[in-house]
């Protein structure tokens, strides 16, 4: 939204702030919980955030 529309950050920026009062600075807290199994030659990639696998 905002790569299309910057002129919405103030207005996202006081939306935020009003939802989270105790925290006008920082970013909504995330729990991100990964587990995975594997068994043979299987893989698995897992990322919280931004991953690039460049291995074929």
């Amino acid at each position: 939204m905002l790569p299309a529309q910057p002129e919405v950050a103030e207005e996202l920026r006081r939306i935020l702030a009003e939802l989270y009062p105790d925290r006008p600075d920082r970013r909504p807290s995330v729990d991100v919980r990964l587990r995975a199994e594997v068994s043979g030659s299987g893989r698995v990639h897992q990322a919280g955030r931004d991953q690039q696998i460049t291995e074929r």
